[in-house]
Order: C-alpha cells, then sequence, then structure tokens
C-alpha cells in the first residue's frame, strides 16, 4: 500500500464538489497525500482553476448546479487529454454510466467515497497509463499507445517517420538530437538532409511551427519542454 501512495507524492489534484462539507473533508484529507489539492464549488469555478494552472488529475461530482460534472470533464480533456478524470456520484444509473464511457472517464466511482479505494484506483490507474501521453507544449499532446496527436478534441495522424522522428525527440527531450543519430533510428541507414527536411516539414503542418527546433549545423530538439 505505501508504495501505491508514493506513487502520488508528485501529483496535483482539482476536486469539484458542489456539497461543502464534502468538498473540505476531501482536500483536507487527500492534501495529506498529494503535492498541492484545490477545491471548487462548481464546474465552471473548477475550470477557471483548471486552466489557470492544469492539474495531474481531476476529481468531480456529477449532479452539479449550471454544468455537470460530464461537462466539465469533456471540457477539461479537450485541453489537457493526458489529466485523469475520476467521477464520482450517489447515483448509479445507466444514462450516467453511458455518458461516463462516452467521455472516456478513467474512474467512476460511488458515493460515500472511501479514502482508500479512491487512492488505490488512482495509483493503479497511473501505473496503467504512465508515461503513454506526452505533452509537447502549444496545447500538443502525443499519445504513445495510440501513435497519434491530440490537439483540442482532434485526432491528427502520424506517418511511420513522423511517429520515429517524434518518439526519437521525445525520449532525448532535453538535448538535441544529432543528424546521425536521425538516420540510425528512422531511416537505420545514411539519408540525406531534404528526406530529414520533408519529415520536419510534415510534421510542423500538423503541430504548431514551434514545437520543432533547429539547430544549424547539428540537428533537432523539441522546444522548451521541461
Amino acid at each position: 500500500m505505501e508504495s501505491l501512495y508514493k506513487k502520488l507524492q508528485s501529483l496535483t489534484l482539482l476536486i469539484v464538489e458542489d456539497d461543502p462539507s464534502t468538498l473540505k473533508w476531501l482536500v483536507k484529507v487527500l492534501t495529506i497525500y498529494f503535492k498541492d489539492v484545490k477545491g471548487a464549488s462548481d464546474a465552471m469555478e473548477g475550470f477557471v482553476l483548471f486552466k489557470d494552472k492544469p492539474t495531474d488529475i481531476v476529481i468531480s461530482d456529477i449532479q452539479m448546479p449550471q454544468v455537470d460534472g460530464l461537462s466539465f470533464i469533456q471540457k477539461v480533456t479537450s485541453i489537457s487529454p493526458e489529466t485523469m478524470s475520476v467521477i464520482i456520484t450517489a447515483f448509479n444509473s445507466q444514462e450516467y454510466l453511458n455518458r461516463a464511457v462516452d467521455t472516456e472517464v478513467n474512474l467512476y466511482l460511488k458515493k460515500p467515497i472511501d479514502i482508500d479505494e479512491l487512492l488505490v484506483a488512482i495509483a493503479s490507474n497511473i501505473s496503467k497509463t504512465e508515461q503513454k501521453t506526452h505533452s509537447l507544449g502549444f496545447d500538443y499532446f502525443y499519445d504513445e499507445n495510440q501513435k497519434i496527436v491530440i490537439f483540442e478534441d482532434k485526432q491528427i495522424k502520424l506517418t511511420k517517420k513522423e511517429i520515429l522522428f517524434l518518439e526519437l525527440l521525445l525520449k532525448n527531450k532535453h538535448t538535441i538530437v544529432g543528424i546521425e543519430q536521425i538516420e540510425y533510428h528512422v531511416w537505420k541507414e545514411p539519408t540525406t538532409s531534404d528526406a530529414i527536411r520533408m519529415v520536419v516539414v510534415g510534421l510542423r503542418k500538423k503541430l504548431h511551427t514551434k514545437v520543432i527546433e533547429n539547430i544549424k549545423g547539428v540537428g533537432y530538439k523539441l522546444n522548451n519542454l521541461m
């Protein structure tokens, strides 16, 4: 159990719950386990907080005034597909379950919430998806499992060489990737500078133009990734 909890210590969390006592209790308890925990009393307040500073995980009630929890989750994942979404509800209707599936919610838990059950579920889900979705900056994300780029609610398909090139840059995101490395990993043999440039041009058309930086005469790197 302790090893599971360690996975949570570096993560940030946003809780959206319209019941004040439940929200206060969840924030107080979960602050023990997570790096940072914020609370919001409705979906609109929660979205403002999330846009200002996206979190690793969002927990939301379903039934709330003005905007319900599933609509809120849809908005969150449209700007940050890598954020884990958790729905908590006192209701277990088929309609909500179907909408949760359509919204691609990661976890769906019934109230009253058992904290240990919640923590184990989150930690286990992290283990399954760890390091599989990568931020490229400028609201672009690369899904390593599906081999696609995600921008807002759009899925952008890549060619085989674009995938190999982008994954090479991600594996070396803190350094410049030299021309020889690119030739070896993408082409498996020496190639021309024009061939490499064509792949870069293709990716830049599908991503923000500033995602890939050209270091003249040296190679390429992903721009401003921490």
